[in-house]
């Protein structure tokens, strides 16, 4: 009986494998020779010493330390709730239990092989004209790879490049891309414009053999943008001969009539990205032409949407939570009356929900609409790992992340999104290593040092996690995030005079914004549960985003609430798993 199942797993007992459905399921080795233990006696107490013998043997390791850390992989691995678990019990200084019935089977469980995915690489267009319009040439990029997403996700895994200095992609260049992103094409290429004229050049180059499959020069009105990547990307499917073109592509009609207005767009979702408060200025300013150029353009509609959604967060703390909803609802009702077939319209709705209306189910939901309509769209995968995390969800939070980084993997937001999702699922070394990495990609960028912060924290590595929140500030001196996370700190390692003075600067924001909920972060970590339970109250009825922020697992300052009737009764408020 090589085979047990149970639940939508099945697990080989003798090679470890662990499959959910027909798809492999991540697992180490220790930690599955472990599962397997317990699921072959299922409802019997299986002793730490009995799986001592069965998988260390007399080995010298730190035992204890080895197998809690085993018991965390497999929970992870089987989304697993260690204080209401579906499949392993943990008998306080016994052992463990597996508690779900299995079922045995000498017959593989049936998985097809699947198909190798074509991996296709998309190095950033240059824009050959003035370097003050980079916004173009990187707005046409994501366009290019969302419209090559859609050819077929189920064949074609689409990569989004580095941005390589030479003028002209050389053959060092496409060896190295290929042996580091594991490769079989790289997509290439130039943008030109004048007022109403485009020149988009683009280059497929097949890395099997180093040669150019194909090289066209298209040439077009400054409206016919959407056309123009979409014969690019058919193109591709042409050249590849994989018969990928069996209906017209979604969202040709995303940017309306006006080159205009398209161009305004762009200019928003540049600065957008910037993630400031003057940035996100920019971007309004952007947005709002854009529409006046082009009323029909929905993107812009949702584009301000998204401002306002960022501009009511913790994360840029410009206007109050309440007022950025209202601001921020009609505006996306408006971009889905016009285009619900736009991806970002459902990212943003997934936003709104999660951080401001209190509505997980319906936040998921929404990005996984998003998901369906662009299967590789970044912003959906990422918005949705921290809404997997914040819910208790750590393992489909890291898959989701993990997505993300197949399609960028030189992104330094996408590997600070990645190292979040492990800290939150408690595998610190793994998010310390993800964390050197964004910062390697991008020395200046103020998150990976702040959220890296939260890490050490969790790891009681306080001076440290100091160091790194005063790092964040440092590069973004606007960040309230970033200040409240200093007092945080500072409350945890002693320094009460140093906490209740950030504590000040935080509040001092009231005049703009609501800073309950960072200042509950605060008070929770000085040990005042009136004040923090006082701040956390409002915070709930100011709506702050975001509210998971208070599950034990999405930061550790409330960790030592967990038993509070209050803390309990607050987070069954807000629908929110306790542990």
């Amino acid at each position: 009986m090589s085979w047990i199942s149970f639940g939508p797993f099945a697990l080989n007992v003798q090679t470890c494998e662990l499959r959910k459905g027909d798809i492999p399921a991540k697992i180490q080795q220790q930690p599955a020779r472990i599962l397997a233990l317990l699921a072959q006696s299922p409802g019997s107490l299986v002793s730490r010493e009995q799986i001592r013998e069965a998988v260390w043997g007399a080995t010298n390791v730190s035992f204890e330390q080895s197998l809690n850390f085993c018991i965390r992989q497999i929970r992870i691995a089987l989304d697993d709730d260690a204080d209401n678990p579906t499949y392993v019990e943990t008998i306080p200084r016994l052992g463990y239990r597996f508690l779900s019935p299995v079922q045995r089977s000498d017959q593989q469980v049936s998985l097809a092989e699947p198909r190798p995915k074509i991996r296709i690489c998309v190095l950033p267009i240059r824009d050959s004209g003035l370097p003050s319009e980079d916004y173009f040439a990187l707005g046409l990029t994501e366009d290019l790879i969302a419209a090559l997403c859609r050819l077929d996700p189920n064949r074609l895994r689409i990569v989004a490049g580095p941005r390589l200095g030479a003028e002209d992609v050389n053959q060092p260049d496409l060896r190295r891309l290929q042996r580091e992103l594991k490769l079989d094409y790289i997509l290439d290429g130039w943008v030109r414009r004048s007022e109403d004229r485009v020149r988009v050049c683009a280059q497929l180059h097949d890395l099997h053999d180093q040669s150019v499959l194909w090289s066209e020069i298209y040439n077009g009105g400054a409206g016919d943008l959407p056309g123009l990547q979409d014969g690019v990307a058919r193109r591709v499917g042409q050249s590849l001969a994989l018969e990928l073109l069996p209906s017209p592509m979604r969202g040709s009609q995303k940017y309306g009539s006006s080159p205009l207005a398209y161009d305004s767009y762009l200019k928003g979702r540049y600065f957008w990205h910037k993630m400031t408060p003057q940035g996100m200025r920019n971007a309004l300013r952007s947005f709002t032409e854009a529409l006046e150029r082009d009323p029909n353009c929905a993107p812009a509609y949702a584009g301000l949407a998204d401002c306002y959604a960022q501009m009511g967060s913790i994360r840029l703390a410009m206007i109050r939570p309440l007022e950025a909803l209202a601001k921020a609802r009609p505006l996306l009702e408006r971009a889905t009356e016009m285009d619900d077939t736009l991806a970002e319209v459902h990212c943003t709705l997934g936003l709104l929900k999660s951080w401001y209306e209190v509505d997980w189910k319906g936040a998921d939901s929404a990005f996984q609409q998003a998901l369906r309509l662009e299967p590789q769209n970044l912003t959906a995968l990422l918005w949705r790992s921290l809404l997997l995390s914040g819910t208790g969800r750590h393992a489909e939070s890291i898959e989701s992340t993990q997505r993300a980084l197949e399609s960028d993997p030189a992104s330094p937001l996408v590997n600070t999104y990645v190292a979040l999702a492990y800290v939150n699922g408690g595998q610190f070394d793994l998010a310390l290593r993800q964390f050197s990495q964004a910062i390697e990609l991008d020395p200046h960028y103020y998150r990976p040092y702040m959220f890296q912060g939260l890490a050490l924290i969790r790891m009681h590595r306080h001076v440290d996690a100091l160091g790194s929140f005063e790092k964040a500030l440092m590069l973004n001196p606007e960040n309230l995030e970033a200040l409240a996370y200093i007092g945080v700190a500072k409350a945890i390692a002693g320094d009460r005079e140093g906490a209740l003075d950030a504590l000040e600067k935080v509040r001092a924001t009231q005049d703009h914004y609501e800073p309950a909920l960072l200042i509950a972060c605060i008070y929770a970590a000085l040990g005042d549960s009136t004040e923090m339970f006082d701040s956390l109250r409002i915070a709930y009825e100011q709506r702050c985003a975001p509210l998971y922020l208070v599950t034990p697992t999405s930061t550790q300052f409330f960790g030592r609430y967990r038993l509070d009737p209050r803390y309990v009764s607050f987070l069954k408020l807000l629908g929110l798993p306790q542990s």
